[in-house]
């Protein structure tokens, strides 16, 4: 990987095991079945195309605040499930709902967000459910390497939006990369034009990590933060 296409299409091993963990490590993300970088990315609002950088957190490091604590004990008598990334017209309609609140653009079903029906899933894909008795009411979608994991989709229902169940399901996948001896979870972009999507530094701010594609480290996001990011943005990859 010593070159930066901006796709990456996956060969017959797929995107799995080390090979995942290389290219997160390398500033590259999934879209569908393909994996891009930062330089190629740009997140649409209101008609407004909007500059992101890569998160990450080292698993070990997260001290969860109180914030992180108070989602745990709000959501403490749902019922939670991991298995296999699955489709199906439950999660569907769910995602259906969810998309109607929403005020950016995305893809019309789940599956054509995660999915290019041209290309087989070249990605160790897993699903976390979230019920509230038999009741559907959040699913967030990761894939796994070898030491490393990457969130990639997370949506709820809008009626339990009083749950913070977008910061649950992170919080549940941060217990799944504990539970496996996972270095990293991946856990999205920021954005230093919006606020939207600020949780994914949630539970720990301390311990987040932000990627610098042009220098291709990783430094904390502390140290750097929406103001820095931003120069670095018109310096740099514009």
């Amino acid at each position: 990987m010593n070159a930066w296409p901006d796709f990456v299409f996956p060969d017959e091993s797929g995107f799995t095991n080390q090979m995942l963990d290389e290219y997160l490590a390398s500033g590259y993300y999934r879209m569908q079945h393909l994996l891009f970088t930062t330089h190629a990315t740009q997140v649409n609002i209101e008609g407004n195309e909007l500059p992101v950088f890569w998160l990450r957190v080292p698993v070990k490091n997260i001290l969860e605040k109180k914030g992180a604590l108070t989602v745990r004990k709000k959501c403490a008598h749902f019922n939670v499930v991991f298995g296999e990334a699955i489709i199906n017209q439950e999660i569907d309609d769910l995602y259906s709902i969810y998309k109607s609140k929403m005020d950016f653009e995305a893809a019309n079903t789940c599956g054509s967000y995660l999915h290019d029906a041209n290309i087989p899933n070249p990605f160790s894909s897993h699903t976390v459910q979230v019920r509230d008795g038999s009741t559907l009411i959040a699913v967030g979608y990761f894939d796994i390497g070898a030491k490393s994991m990457a969130g990639i989709l997370n949506f709820y229902h809008p009626d339990y939006k009083k749950y913070s169940l977008g910061k649950y399901l992170m919080l549940k996948k941060l217990d799944f990369a504990r539970d496996n001896n996972f270095d990293f979870y991946y856990t999205g972009y920021i954005s230093t034009e919006t606020n939207k999507f600020d949780y994914k530094i949630f539970p720990d701010e301390n311990a987040m990590q932000v990627f610098l594609p042009v220098q291709k480290q990783w430094l904390p996001y502390q140290q750097l933060g929406k103001q820095k990011l931003a120069e670095y943005f018109e310096n740099y990859i514009r």
